[in-house]
C-alpha cells in the first residue's frame, strides 16, 4: 500500500509541475491575445473578432488548472475558521472530511464536464470555429485533477497518518 502512495506522489509531483507549467504558458497567451486585440483596436482601428473568443477559452482553462494546482499544494478554497478552533484531532477529522467532499464532487463535475462536451461536440465557436466542447473540457480536466489531488491527501493521512492538518494552519 505504501508503495502505491509514493507511487501516486510521484505521479502528484509531475502532474502538480505540468500543471503549472500549463498554466504559465496559458496566461502567457492570454497576455498575448488581449494585447494584440487592444493594439488592433486602437492603434488600426481594425479589431479581430476571435481574441475575445480565444480570451473567454483561455480563462476558463487557466481558472480549471489553476484551481488544481492550488489544491494540490492545499490552498484550495475553504472557510475553516471554526475547524481552527477544535481540537487537533477533530482539526484533522474535518479536513480529511472536507477532502472526500471535494474528491467526490469534482468525480460528478468532470463526468457532467464530460456530457456537456458530448452534447456540444458539433457546435463550433462563432470567431474560431473550433468545437464549443473546448470550453466544456477543462470542467473535465480540472475536475479530475482536482479529484486525484483531493483523494490522494485523504489517503495520506488516512493510511500513513500524515499530519495534513497542519498546512491548513501553517496556510492562515
Amino acid at each position: 500500500m505504501h508503495a502505491t502512495i509514493a507511487f501516486a506522489r510521484r505521479m502528484e509531483r509531475t502532474i502538480g509541475q505540468v500543471e503549472e507549467g500549463v498554466g504559465i504558458v496559458l496566461v502567457a497567451l492570454l497576455a498575448i491575445v488581449v494585447n494584440l486585440q487592444i493594439f488592433a483596436r486602437y492603434l488600426f482601428n481594425a479589431p479581430f473578432m476571435w481574441p475575445e473568443e480565444a480570451a473567454r477559452l483561455l480563462m476558463i482553462w487557466i481558472a480549471f488548472i489553476g484551481a488544481a494546482a492550488l489544491t494540490r499544494r492545499g490552498a484550495d478554497m475553504a472557510v475553516d475558521t471554526f475547524v481552527l478552533m477544535m481540537p487537533d484531532r477533530w482539526q484533522r477529522r474535518f479536513v480529511i472530511m472536507k477532502d472526500v467532499v471535494m474528491a467526490l464532487l469534482f468525480v460528478f463535475v468532470a463526468v457532467q464536464g464530460y456530457k456537456l462536451a458530448l452534447a456540444v461536440a458539433g457546435m463550433p465557436l462563432i470567431a474560431l470555429g473550433w468545437p464549443t466542447a473546448m470550453l466544456a473540457w477543462p470542467l473535465v480536466v480540472g475536475g479530475l485533477l482536482i479529484a486525484f489531488h483531493s483523494a490522494l491527501r485523504v489517503a495520506r493521512m488516512v493510511l500513513l497518518g500524515e499530519d495534513i492538518a497542519t498546512e491548513v494552519k501553517a496556510l492562515t
